[in-house]
């Protein structure tokens, strides 16, 4: 007589279930602390939320906008090296550890404004917490002889009044992972300026036609930037790319559990690799260079913005808008290297430049790169016009900001 055959159960399975009712077991117990401990979490978290809500507004209702004037003489190499040493003094500006949890880190924002039968105006905005001394003094330590004014906006209101305008423009942001650094021309290369370029677009402007292009900066600190670091040293040491946190807990739970079923090991240890060392071909060792080199500068949270306005109406207008917002993205892609900046859909471009300047979450720059985007037009003898000084001005005929 053939008996029916059981399958003894595995040794595993049962450790599993009673860590199952154990833990079950433990959070019934305690489901008061846990419901008390949920709630001052949440309250935390509420609180923080509405300290960096006020400390936000602090800074648009203390925010100045100066106006930057390059000094006369200004070759193209003295406009970058000067936006070098500037974008390299400037992240002193991050707030202590303690401070960036409550408050975040504020932002500065450099924006190109192209009018008709103007020059190419730089100005500077400023929020509440920055200190305007502390910028006007990195300013004139990176060009001697530049001034910084307080800007009147009353110039500029019967150019580009409020109501009515034809409007186009976009945010631009890089093609590839932010590790990927852009092509950083030389300083002497005059052809692969972006502000050069907006300068020869200023030329072309109509009456009633006006453009801006905005960049906002701020210092990157804090876990962002450490996790930018890991992931070029695991590129550097030929490691793959690191998963989340809760892809790789899931790994990791799925094996142990396969594990416990089969009653079978593992045999490769965790985060060990055993393919033999790999080999680089030219391209790669180079694109690794310009990566590790990117790695030593430091670090900006950068979002680059333009729009292009006329006071015209109609289908001409839209197209000649049209072609001058296409005109502004143009210069960006003089920086084209391993890395590339695309351009993005931006609802209400004036609203969000001129008015809002927000910076939610920006591209990972080094001060190289935004060195190359954000630096004084040169000024030549032959643009100077008369208006630049090759010295500072007395403190008498402006106002100390």
């Amino acid at each position: 007589m053939n008996t029916p055959s059981t399958t003894a159960p595995t040794p595993g399975t049962g450790a599993l279930t009673t860590a199952v009712e154990r833990t079950y077991a433990w959070i019934q117990q305690h489901s008061v602390l846990l419901y008390v401990l949920a709630a001052l979490a949440l309250a935390c978290l509420i609180v923080l939320a509405s300290l960096r809500r006020a400390a936000r507004r602090r800074w648009y209702a203390g925010a100045r906008v100066v106006t930057v004037l390059p000094p006369a003489g200004l070759n193209p190499a003295a406009a970058v090296a000067g936006a070098r040493r500037l974008w390299w003094d400037l992240p002193g500006l991050a707030p202590p550890r303690w401070k960036r949890l409550v408050t975040g880190v504020p932002h500065l924002a450099v924006e190109y404004h192209l009018t008709a039968g103007d020059d190419l105006a730089v100005r500077l905005w400023l929020p509440g917490p920055v200190p305007t001394a502390r910028i006007e003094a990195a300013l004139r330590a990176a060009w001697p002889g530049a001034l910084v004014l307080d800007h009147t906006p009353s110039s500029e209101l019967a150019v580009t009044p409020g109501a009515g305008l034809v409007v186009t423009g976009g945010t631009v942001r890089p093609e590839r992972p932010e590790h990927l650094p852009l092509r950083i021309p030389e300083p002497r290369d005059e052809s692969a300026d972006p502000v050069r370029a907006w300068e020869a677009v200023t030329g072309q402007l109509a009456e009633g036609e006006s453009a801006v292009v905005q960049i906002l900066a701020r210092p990157a600190v804090g876990r962002r930037v450490r996790r930018y670091r890991r992931t070029v040293d695991r590129l550097h040491s030929g490691r793959p790319g690191r998963r989340s946190a809760l892809v790789s807990f899931v790994s990791v739970l799925v094996r142990e559990l396969l594990e416990i079923v089969t009653g079978s090991t593992s045999t490769t240890a965790h985060g060990t690799s055993t393919g033999a060392a790999r080999r680089l071909d030219p391209q790669q060792t180079e694109e690794l260079r310009e990566i590790r080199a990117k790695k030593r500068q430091p670090q900006w949270e950068v979002a680059l913005r333009y729009y292009a306005a006329t006071t015209a109406h109609g289908a001409e207008a839209a197209d000649r808008v049209r072609g001058i917002a296409d005109s502004l993205f143009g210069a960006f892609a003089v920086l084209a290297g391993h890395n590339a900046l695309a351009r993005h859909r931006l609802p209400k471009p004036r609203v969000v430049v001129t008015e809002a300047r927000r910076l939610r979450r920006g591209a990972l720059l080094s001060a190289g790169e935004l060195a190359a985007l954000a630096h004084l037009p040169a000024r030549t003898e032959a643009l100077a016009h008369g208006h630049a000084r090759s010295v500072p001005a007395p403190q008498h005929t402006t106002r100390r900001l």
